[in-house]
């Protein structure tokens, strides 16, 4: 008895310790101004507690029986065999394979979180806001302090993706934060369509995605535009509500307002294109015979020059760059688990926490059409768009009565 009440402590001490661990992973992009001192946090933080807990569940092999567990374990051996043993790979195995145990260990975390739904969504709801802040005080920085024009021409060549400041909330890329703010973005968008609605919520919910809102607009990163689109219309349609359909109404006449008011602008977006992108998958299209069976090597670089200038070192696809560096068997085992997340998800969609996941993983899957350009690496924002959904559909539970039913449909 003395033991189990040991064994016990110690486990609600190593998940209070991870809960803080994963906001800090989520949230602490924006208030780190070191990359390094952010990932010594997550490390200490949220791997070193989630590896104890692994340690004491003995692996916990009862969560890795399950078809998206499966695939993801499958793909993380092919990474592997790649990285030892093909010649192109440009890092050692010892890096793929602490990248690859960092991230077995992240989706556990996330899982074990998303058992513990109301102390999921507290930490969701802690990292989102922490997100919306930031956002309203880049908005309030570059455009209030700095004075920076609203000019079209002026915010579409400076495109946001840092605050400006001290190096606080510096995500080097616009792509890169409209993606991560967009995230938030569905987020919130999920808690004001699943929970219980007070005047004071909504008007916290509205001002802050408000701000995610602007800040993604204002990133000019169409993929995030349409991933976050994607994204929320995915969440609107699983909830079926009043709050869903009276969103999907007001985005609708406030997308016609916008078209009407803003045409000039849009045709303009219609003439940037594609920006390039399909001269780097013509070039994809062309070296494909040489790499489609086994790859270039985990982490190869997809070098080319575009016509107006400038270099480029991947695909800017996701599922391109995954073909191009570990050949069918990877992008193959790739959409796998991408299907059986969403089979799994589907199955669980009763639960509110299935349907974000759901949700995350329909951003994350249109985002990854033009833009991520690595999944297995360190910790980073790309983390956040896949990982975390990843994490969430590998968490949730179906309802007793269909567990039956979907270990049938999948096995």
């Amino acid at each position: 008895m003395e033991g189990s009440l040991r064994a016990g402590r110690l486990e609600t001490v190593l998940l209070a310790w991870i809960s803080i661990g994963l906001f800090v992973q989520l949230a602490g992009l924006l208030f780190n101004n070191d990359g390094s001192r952010y990932a010594t946090q997550v490390y200490l933080l949220l791997f070193l507690p989630t590896l104890l807990l692994l340690l004491k569940e003995r692996l916990a092999l009862s969560f890795w029986r399950q078809w998206p567990a499966y695939c993801f374990l499958a793909l993380s051996v092919w990474v592997l065999l790649v990285a030892g043993l093909h010649e192109g790979s440009d890092r050692s195995f010892g890096y793929w394979l602490k990248v690859v145990l960092f991230l077995a260990i992240y989706l556990f975390a996330v899982a074990k979180m998303v058992e513990r739904p109301r102390r999921f969504g507290w930490i969701l709801l802690a990292a989102a806001l922490v997100a919306a802040v930031f956002a309203w005080l880049t908005l309030y920085y570059q455009f209030g302090v700095l004075e920076r024009s609203l000019d079209y021409a002026v915010v579409r060549r400076e495109r946001l993706r840092e605050l400006g400041w001290n190096g606080f909330a510096d995500l080097d890329h616009p792509i890169i934060a409209g993606l991560y703010y967009g995230v938030f973005a569905v987020v919130l968008t999920w808690f004001f369509v699943q929970g219980r609605m007070t005047l004071v919520r909504t008007s916290v919910l509205a001002v802050a995605v408000l701000g995610l809102l602007l800040y993604v607009l204002l990133t000019f990163s169409r993929g995030a535009w349409f991933a976050l689109v994607g994204g929320v219309l995915v969440l609107l349609l699983l909830f079926q509500n009043r709050k869903s359909y009276s969103l999907l109404g007001i985005a609708s006449v406030l997308l016609l307002i916008a078209v009407y008011l803003f045409w000039p602008e849009i045709q303009n977006e219609r003439r940037v294109g594609v920006n390039g992108r399909d001269q780097i998958w013509l070039h994809w299209l062309n070296l494909l015979p040489g790499f489609w069976m086994s790859g270039a090597g985990a982490g190869a670089e997809l070098s080319f020059t575009l016509k107006r200038g400038g270099d480029v070192t991947h695909a800017h696809s996701l599922y391109l760059q995954l073909w191009y560096e570990y050949g069918i068997v990877g992008i193959g085992l790739f959409l796998s688990l991408l299907a059986s997340l969403l089979w799994k998800g589907w199955v669980c969609r009763a639960d509110p926490v299935a349907r974000l996941g759901l949700a995350l993983l329909a951003f994350a899957m249109v985002a990854m059409v033009s833009d991520v350009y690595a999944i297995f690496h360190r910790p980073s924002p790309y983390w956040v768009v896949l990982w975390l959904p990843v994490g969430i559909l590998l968490g949730v539970k179906a309802p007793a009565r269909d567990q039956k039913h979907f270990a049938r449909s999948v096995g």
